[in-house]
């Protein structure tokens, strides 16, 4: 079949077989020529030798029919035409030899105008399908009136999940599968491309549900729209459909996130109301802080938001605090890290307010954002207490000094009574007394010394108790180590002095004669979980029978039984007496680390 070649001249040179073509379209013309002179003699020569000239511009291009039209021109002139063409006057023969050439540069003049429009045309629709055709989505063109499908892209199979099959009615679109809201399939009239090919409406991202062959559902965003002429009649409808799942998607978990996130805001925003809290923001660039209604209420400005310049806001924390707040904001910036801070903050009517502040750094590093809630009750409260615990020290630092004052007292009375015993037994026993008075009244002391007035330095206890028996007995050197800052609860610590006091009574009147000289040791250290205290000397020993126990025996075993201890003697003749007393006390020790104290 032959097809005219509407390409612009110039876009390539004629090949040898169209200009054979064109030479084969002038032979037939000259021997159809001559087939016509049996029948209508007298026949103009070039009827039908321009309409193959015309038809070689057609199908061969503007050259080989020049060549065609050229040939044939001589050919009848040379061949057929020679005696009329030398005729005089002028005939009708010679005009028409002199009239063919104008003619057909006239026809091959405006053959050449229309392939280039042809061609033109034909590119501009090639490009326009193509263009159609790479749409990102299934795109479609319906003949008017009936809805024949014209073209469509090549990415209807992908959104629609199928090759669009030939639609040649509207009522053809049934077989697609879009559905209504509640689950009926779409009929061919009521897809928009359809709609907009029947009624001319124009249909801008329209929401449709459909379900794909293999059953998948998908979310398609239509646009259709008339194409018409310009009288305004409808030639056709154009629709795209677009694949938006993904982003329906993405719509619902944004639509879920911020309903999350509302509800949360809600939540705080209840909360923060709740507890009376304030919310601040510095803007770091700007150097705002914007202080929102409850704020602004608390510095006693009238509840609205209100902006305050660093410098502004700084004016109105007390001066006392003021430069540690700045520090610790610079720091949280320079960290990124967290804000909190107490501090003293003035009102508009000048009373001061205490408020507590937690801030964080965004990310981004543009804002801080944090709460605020006044503290001043609560900071009264603790202010008042802490004074009812210094009157409470101060009371019992007195009644423990006048205990102690009385307890000397006691002693003192004891000691002159001591002088006017008439016996050898009384004076030894109004002796002891007075010991054990004094042994109280120095853990009384030492109780009194303590920050807390609960838990006593136990090593500063018992070096007061070796110097105070040392004074006793000059003759005997009284010796202390004991591990600097071991603490006891004063439930065990005042016991545990009146064993030792009983211990080195008893070693300083038994270990050594009268008049003799001699050493006598405490020590108290930390031994894993117990505390170990140890008297030891280097008298005369035990020899003999074991005697019957005295009272200071007695006491000392009394009193090991009340703070859970054990003692232990170990003694032999000449070789001195050491007494082991070990407690438990792995809780009570506040600080077991320390150096060695000895006592004059």
């Amino acid at each position: 079949m032959l097809t005219p070649r509407f390409t612009a001249p110039r876009s390539r040179r004629p090949e040898a077989a169209e200009y054979g073509l064109a030479l084969g379209f002038a032979a037939f013309a000259l021997l159809f020529r001559a087939v016509l002179e049996m029948f209508a003699p007298g026949l103009g020569y070039f009827v039908v030798l321009l309409p193959a000239v015309v038809l070689a511009g057609v199908f061969c291009g503007t050259l080989p029919a020049v060549l065609a039209g050229a040939a044939g021109y001589a050919a009848i002139s040379l061949l057929f035409l020679r005696p009329w063409l030398t005729a005089w006057p002028l005939n009708a023969v010679q005009i028409d030899v002199l009239m063919f050439p104008p003619a057909c540069a006239t026809v091959l003049w405006a053959t050449h105008g229309l392939r280039q429009a042809a061609h033109a045309a034909l590119q501009a629709e090639a490009r326009l399908a193509e263009v159609f055709r790479q749409v990102p989505g299934a795109a479609a063109i319906l003949e008017a009136p009936g809805g024949r499908l014209l073209i469509r892209s090549v990415n209807s199979a992908q959104v629609l999940g199928h090759d669009q099959h030939s639609v040649r009615a509207s009522a053809d679109m049934a077989a697609y599968g879009a559905l209504h809201p509640d689950g009926r399939t779409f009929a061919g009239d009521d897809y928009p491309i359809v709609r907009a090919l029947k009624t001319g409406e124009v249909v801008r991202g329209e929401r449709i549900r459909y379900r794909r062959p293999d059953g998948s559902l998908a979310d398609l965003e239509v646009h259709a729209g008339p194409v018409r002429a310009p009288d305004g009649q409808i030639l056709a409808s154009v629709g795209m459909a677009f694949d938006v799942t993904e982003r329906v998607r993405a719509e619902r978990r944004l639509q879920e996130s911020e309903a999350q996130f509302r509800a949360v805001a809600e939540r705080l925003r209840a909360a923060i109301d709740a507890g009376a809290l304030g919310l601040w923001e510095l803007d770091i660039e700007a150097g705002l802080y914007r202080l929102d209604a409850t704020f602004a209420a608390i510095l006693g400005r009238p509840p609205a938001p209100i902006e305050l310049t660093r410098a502004e806001l700084r004016a109105l924390i007390d001066p006392a605090d003021r430069e540690r707040a700045q520090a610790k904001m610079v720091a949280t910036l320079a960290e990124r890290g967290i804000y909190a801070d107490e501090m003293r903050m003035r009102t508009a009517q000048g009373s001061v307010r205490w408020l507590v502040s937690r801030g964080a750094v965004l990310p981004d590093m543009s804002k801080v954002i944090g709460v605020v809630g006044d503290v001043t009750e609560r900071r009264e409260r603790e202010e008042a207490l802490e004074e009812a615990l210094r009157a409470r020290d101060v009371l019992m630092h007195e009644a423990d000094h006048r205990i102690k004052n009385s307890l000397q007292l006691v002693a003192s009375l004891l000691q002159l009574q001591v002088s006017r015993a008439d016996t050898v037994e009384i004076r030894q026993a109004l002796a002891d007394a007075v010991a054990r008075v004094d042994a109280v009244a120095n853990a009384h002391l030492a109780l009194q010394r303590s920050p807390d007035l609960r838990s006593m330095d136990i090593d500063r206890m018992l070096a007061d108790l070796c110097e105070r028996m040392g004074a006793l007995n000059p003759s005997i050197a009284m010796q202390c180590r004991a591990e600097t800052g071991v603490c006891l609860d004063a439930e065990q610590a005042i016991p545990l002095g009146l064993i030792a006091s009983e211990l080195l009574t008893n070693a300083l009147r038994h270990a050594y004669p009268a008049g003799t000289e001699g050493e006598v040791a405490l020590s108290i250290r930390q031994d894993g979980g117990r505390l170990l205290m140890i008297v030891a000397d280097g008298g005369a020993g035990l020899s003999g029978p074991a005697r019957k126990p005295g009272l200071g025996t007695s006491v000392v075993a009394t009193l090991a039984r009340q703070i859970g201890a054990t003692v232990t003697t170990h003694s032999h003749p000449g070789e001195g007496t050491v007494v082991t007393v070990a407690m438990a006390v792995c809780d009570q020790i506040i600080a077991p680390v320390g150096e060695s104290v000895t006592a004059p």
